[in-house]
């Protein structure tokens, strides 16, 4: 192999031990975590190794070590998340160190291994430059056959089944509008439908109780309690739908409410009872309504992900589905639940999406993905909507590229969802921000779209900006500075 000519021997003495120590680590990382590593399904253990071997770079800060390569005309490290430490190797060797045979997935074969996973959930698209496109079924669309044919037509290959909206009788027709559509156009679609998973929402207290809304304003004081409270005269109350949460708040955490329209911080904690106080409105109208979502971004809590009524849908969900989104998992435990439930009900190889939406299952992403590799089939939706109330708009345009990253070094293939050209759904226009939006969203393996009034012009735009971005680039890369999520999993945490 011809090596690369250096003109500073102490340099290239540098960069090569540098270099080794990332070798020799990913190698300890590897041994560190062979427990997790040996559990996954046989055929997925190159992808277990690889996410660790990334995991222990990434625990590192390496950005220095990257402009010396640059520098020196040599293969930057940040175009290399699906077989990393052969990437490390390929750069030693070029510096004069002899091969390395312990090296794992090369380029080609931790493409292809990616590429096999994402046919294997999304099926082939017959279009490899767009990415499969997901779309979110409205009630009509169970009776309007000719709409699905005209999504099959202009791109969609997975239809999506919200189960927290409607029931089995709808569901029932809406696969059956899109089994007549297939039939129409001889176009393939998978069937991906979500669980509803634990709901958190207020529910207003009062002696006016059918209204159903709070007015406040900025300092004031209410009572977060838990379910079944009573009204009490004179007391502004609003109660969380899912028991045992507020045992779990402390002083100074913050609590989000309708979407983040509505923050307070904990004052006080006492007799199932927290007294928040209201630090920001954003809403047009300062108030609160029932059945509006809750979030407590501060705050790590125990919930059941597998509710009464997802344990009702399982069985209609894995007879007329291809695969499942599973909502709200926090932890490897919540998955190894779910898959529990799947060998209870005989089908252990049932695909599984797992919906990132929380900043506890970003925290546990790594353990997430292993657990997932234990799986046939399996992906990760990024689902933005929730997970930017939970660690914050400022923050989510790096957690999704950190998610792609590591989502990428385990070889799953990630569903990019939630408000992608929303704006223009609704009304029939782009803002100049969504466009850049979706252009991002290239990035993943299939994208998704919620239903609106405009979908099948929606479709067609987001097919040509999709097209356009995968010409350019296939992937994000940066500098590889260091990940917390990383640096928690490879020490521990």
């Amino acid at each position: 192999m011809e090596q690369t000519e250096i003109k500073e021997p102490e340099t290239a003495e540098k960069l090569l031990s540098a270099l080794k120590a990332l070798y020799d680590g990913m190698l300890q990382a590897e041994n560190d975590k062979k427990q997790a590593i040996d559990h996954v399904r046989p055929t997925n253990n190159i992808s277990a190794v690889n996410l660790v071997d990334y995991l222990a770079l990434r625990s590192k800060n390496v950005e220095p070590l990257q402009v010396q390569l640059h520098q020196l005309g040599l293969s930057s490290m940040a175009s290399s998340e699906s077989h990393i430490k052969s990437h490390i190797c390929q750069i030693l060797e070029r510096l004069g160190h002899l091969p390395i045979e312990n090296c794992g997935t090369d380029a080609s074969s931790g493409a292809k291994l990616l590429q096999q996973h994402i046919f294997k959930l999304f099926g082939k698209t017959g279009d490899q430059e767009v990415p499969p496109i997901m779309v979110t079924f409205d009630t009509n669309f169970a009776k309007d056959a000719e709409l699905v044919s005209l999504l099959l037509q202009n791109g969609m290959r997975v239809a999506r089944i919200n189960c927290a909206h409607d029931d089995q009788a709808i569901w029932s027709e809406m696969i059956a509008s899109l089994e007549q559509a297939k039939t129409q156009t001889g176009l393939p679609c998978k069937i991906y439908m979500d669980m509803a998973g634990p709901k958190i929402r207020t529910e207003i207290i009062g002696k006016k109780k059918p209204h159903n809304k709070l007015k406040v304003k900025l300092g004031q004081e209410v009572l977060l309690a838990e379910p079944g409270k009573k009204a009490v005269k004179g007391v502004k109350f609003i109660s969380c739908t899912l028991p045992g949460i507020i045992g779990n708040l402390a002083s100074g955490q913050r609590v989000l409410m309708d979407d983040g329209l509505f923050e307070a911080i904990v004052q006080s904690v006492q007799n199932n009872e927290a007294l928040l106080k209201i630090t920001h409105i954003s809403a047009a109208k300062p108030v609160i309504k029932s059945e509006k979502g809750l979030n407590f971004p501060d705050t790590a809590f125990k919930a059941n992900p597998i509710t009464e009524y997802d344990r009702k849908c399982l069985p209609f969900i894995l007879s007329h589905a291809d695969m499942l989104g599973f909502s709200f998992v926090n932890s490897a435990a919540d998955l190894e639940l779910l898959q529990k439930h799947l060998d209870l009900l005989n089908k252990p190889d049932f695909a599984v999406v797992a919906k990132i939406e929380t900043g506890q299952a970003v925290k546990n992403l790594p353990e997430i993905l292993l657990q997932g590799l234990q799986h046939s089939q399996f992906g990760v939706m990024v689902a933005r909507g929730d997970l930017a109330i939970e660690i914050g708009f400022e923050r989510m345009s790096e957690i999704q590229d950190e998610i792609l990253w590591l989502c990428e070094a385990a070889h799953v293939p990630v569903i990019w969802a939630t408000q992608v050209l929303e704006n223009m759904n609704k009304n029939g226009i782009a803002t100049r921000g969504e466009i850049t939006d979706a252009v991002h969203a290239a990035s993943a393996d299939c994208v998704m779209l919620n239903k609106g009034d405009h979908i099948v012009e929606v479709m067609r735009t987001l097919s040509d900006i999709l097209r356009r971005s995968r010409k350019n680039s296939l992937k994000n890369r940066r500098l590889f500075r260091k990940l917390s999520i990383a640096q928690h999993f490879i020490n521990g945490g």
